[in-house]
């Protein structure tokens, strides 16, 4: 699979009510392959097979469906779509399956053939649609008051009809970063009043403790998808690495933009690598002081798309700074008193 837009789709549980247990449980589908990623003509004719197995331990009536899906902004959860019906756009109407209808037997393993006839006058760009499996089950097969909950399997189809045009179609930008910040829990508090006030007004961003985590999201203008990954790294005021974070491949749909986890590691000094790696890495995380830079690389596959962004923070370990300083007038008071306790004894015996 291919990002977390294609996760969740191999078993899909519709609910037809609550969460506890029916004998629906024990049934079980499998399919193979999970995903086709077909590049296609206008006019063209693609006959393939899915290999489905029934996992359950008795026989499965299965109804074969098809629809588009489309994907949520930022998060990429799938969604599927019928709001458009006409063929040059909705792939779902190229697909002619065998046989839509069929009883499977417990353990029993099926070839299932279909073919998809793209239409002369369909719209270059990304189809997307999903072949969904779906058992039959008669009403007898739940128990009474018990909810009913069906597990339904389903196969990806990414499908990319080319552009024959002279002149295809020029995008300036295909991919591009929508954004990528620092989140604003990991900013500083307006504490400082001015001085945080000021270092805003200047486009300087102040954290208290190196960041864990970044928000990024990518924008897709292109009439295909794309599969972005890459990389992040963090730079001290030496130049030397500091934090990273690879950015998984993950797939992005035209013209929707996709958020990317990111969460940063960052290595500990060898000073505390006696340190469990836990102790350490939080120490590292929350003394860190100074100017750091941020360096943000990701391309897609397959293609020549690139991108690189970089920024600057300032790590301010505030609460760290006000303990050491609070310890530090508490020895320094304390060996005072020590010392004048000391000479004062010392003056009483001699």
């Amino acid at each position: 699979m291919h990002g977390k837009l294609l996760i969740g789709i191999i078993l899909i549980l519709l609910t037809l009510g609550g969460s506890s247990h029916s004998q629906s449980s024990d049934l079980g589908l499998s399919v193979s392959p999970q995903i086709f990623e077909l590049d296609v003509f206008a006019g063209q004719i693609i006959e393939k097979k899915i290999n489905l197995k029934n996992l359950s331990s008795v026989p499965i009536p299965i109804l074969v469906k098809t629809t588009d899906f489309t994907a949520h902004d930022y998060s990429g959860e799938m969604e599927f779509d019928e709001s458009l019906n006409d063929p040059i756009i909705a792939s779902r109407k190229w697909f002619e399956i065998e046989n839509p209808n069929f009883i499977m037997d417990a353990g029993e393993k099926k070839e299932l053939s279909f073919a998809i006839s793209v239409p002369q006058n369909a719209e270059p760009g990304g189809h997307y649609s999903v072949v969904l499996f779906e058992p039959q089950l008669p009403s007898y097969y739940f128990e009474e008051g018990q909810p009913k909950t069906i597990p339904v399997i389903g196969v990806l189809f990414m499908i990319s009809v080319q552009n024959l045009n002279l002149e295809p179609v020029i995008i300036e930008k295909k991919i591009e970063i929508a954004e990528f910040k620092i989140p604003e829990k990991e900013k500083i508090l307006n504490f400082l009043g001015r001085i945080i006030s000021a270092a805003q007004a200047s486009d300087i961003t102040i954290v208290e403790n190196k960041p864990s985590e970044f928000f990024l999201a990518v924008k897709n203008n292109d009439i295909y998808h794309h599969k972005i990954s890459g990389k992040i790294l963090i730079y001290n005021s030496l130049g030397k690495i500091a934090g990273e974070s690879e950015i998984k491949k993950t797939t992005v749909l035209p013209g929707k933009i996709r958020q990317f986890p990111v969460n940063i590691s960052s290595d500990a000094p060898k000073f505390l690598k006696f340190l469990p790696a836990a102790v350490s890495s939080f120490i590292s995380r929350n003394t860190s002081i100074g100017k750091y830079r941020v360096v943000l690389d990701l391309a897609g596959e397959n293609d020549n798309v690139e991108l690189n962004q970089s920024m600057t923070f300032w790590a301010f370990p505030w609460k760290i700074i006000i303990i050491f300083i609070v310890l530090a007038i508490l020895i320094f008071l304390l060996r005072k008193r020590v010392g004048l306790a000391t000479k004062i004894i010392f003056k009483r015996r001699f």
